[in-house]
């Protein structure tokens, strides 16, 4: 396996075609002709096989506010691997690269949000519950802030000495 981290402004149509396709297939319903949900990222990783794109993660690099308290994060989006790449340890090794790359750049936590945790907590994210505030966005529109409780959704690693509290957790913009 190949692994690239690409800038989102670098990404050429060949890649963004293949994204497409992957995210397609790994979500159904995601949103059509399209390489991002909500926002474009920051930063891609896509894992390659023989010149295929099997694999891709998503990255927003932003500061959160736990309590008022800032935080950098590396916030994870649409991560995949395609069905017939599955298994082999794909997934693991980008959230290794990931992990990686922010303890060399000193982030705080790596944070997603997720229905289907197991693999995460296989790589030492742990689970927690928070109040949560985020600007609410739909279709190119922002509709205000939303404040909800997500309970045993929020997925973190910690990637310095900080700890993760049980605080509200402010975005400060959409979630990823």
């Amino acid at each position: 396996m190949n692994l690239l981290r690409i800038e989102e402004f670098k990404i050429t149509s060949a890649q963004k075609i293949a994204i497409q396709q992957l995210l397609t297939e790994c979500f159904p319903g995601y949103p059509k002709g399209r390489t991002y949900y909500k926002q474009l990222p920051n930063f891609r990783y896509l894992a390659y096989q023989d010149h295929q794109l099997i694999g891709h993660l998503a990255v927003e690099h932003r500061m959160i506010a736990i309590d008022q308290q800032p935080f950098s994060i590396f916030g994870v989006v649409d991560f995949c691997v395609a069905t017939k790449f599955r298994g082999r340890r794909s997934a693991s090794t980008l959230l290794r690269k990931l992990e990686e790359l922010g303890k060399e750049h000193q982030i705080d936590f790596i944070l997603l949000t997720a229905s289907d945790y197991q693999l995460y907590l296989n790589n030492g994210y742990q689970l927690h519950s928070n109040t949560c505030r985020w600007l609410f966005i739909s279709d190119h529109q922002t509709l205000g802030v939303k404040n909800q409780h997500l309970s045993d959704t929020i997925l973190v690693k910690a990637l310095a000495e900080k700890k993760w509290s049980a605080g509200t957790v402010d975005f400060l913009g959409p979630v990823f």
